[in-house]
């Protein structure tokens, strides 16, 4: 669910990102190499909690089949980060400051561009797109509009990422749940929402892949994100005390909030 591997060369920094994420090359217990976008926690506005939140985010879509990028936690050692003090002072330093354990997620092919804004959903990928705006909903993500998408786009398949500022209903003011009315009128205008209308060149009649998913989830992975997690990630248990059974209230719902999310779509 949430393979960990270990650092052990660093490629490059990525091109942009508030988080200031690094390409490491990592290995596994195969020992075989792979390239992972990696975030520290000194990045992050609430250290440890965004990786958290970010890792549950990731292992839900992945659950859910949505165009997500392989997660993992990636060991940053103290010989690793002594070896890259020699390419690059100042990135060591950042590691330095950030938890022993990254969040990373595995390198896209090449071909992917950030998405464009008001660009036009192609028919063949609307349903796709359609399902990931639900999503957002869900996971009360804010944090896919045009000016940063958090979406690439290979001209065939989406990715998304970046989810380590979600699932916080508690902070946004007048919030609704997503299966209530209105539960989507924060994502209903093009400049909230990458996939909201007019974007998408036609509406999904349904969401049936996606509902599904949700139905075939037992209650019990929902507590599997987090037992996932390394403990120290989560300091308290306020986060899972909040979110776990907010997933099981949007599983019991999900058929009446895809048609919320629907109507604002059409």
């Amino acid at each position: 669910m949430l393979e960990l591997v270990t650092a052990t060369r660093f490629i490059k920094p990525m091109e942009s990102g508030r988080t200031a994420p690094l390409l490491l090359e990592c290995e596994g217990d195969d020992e075989r190499p792979i390239e992972i976008v990696t975030k520290c926690s000194a990045g992050t506005m609430e250290g440890v909690q965004n990786l958290a939140i970010e890792a549950v985010a990731s292992m839900l879509a992945a659950d859910l089949a949505l165009p997500v990028p392989e997660p993992f936690i990636v060991s940053l050692t103290p010989e690793f980060i002594d070896l890259m003090a020699q390419q690059d002072a100042e990135r060591a330093e950042f590691m330095r400051r950030s938890h022993a354990l990254a969040f990373g997620s595995r390198r896209l092919p090449n071909g992917f561009v950030v998405w464009v804004k008001g660009q036009t959903v192609p028919a063949n990928l609307c349903t796709e797109a359609a399902e990931i705006f639900a999503f957002d909903g869900i996971i009360v993500n804010a944090d896919r509009r045009p000016e940063n998408p958090n979406c690439l786009f290979s001209g065939s398949n989406l990715a998304i990422f970046d989810h380590e500022l979600t699932f916080n209903s508690h902070q946004v003011l007048f919030w609704r749940a997503p299966w209530e009315d209105g539960g989507f009128d924060n994502y209903a205008s093009p400049e909230r929402h990458i996939f909201a209308k007019p974007n998408l060149a036609t509406c999904p009649e349904n969401l049936d892949r996606f509902v599904q998913a949700w139905e075939d989830l037992p209650d019990e992975r929902f507590e599997a994100y987090f037992s996932a997690l390394p403990p120290d990630w989560l300091p308290s248990n306020d986060v899972a005390a909040r979110v776990i059974p907010y997933l099981a209230d949007v599983k019991q719902n999900i058929r009446i909030l895809v048609d919320e999310a629907l109507g604002v779509l059409r």
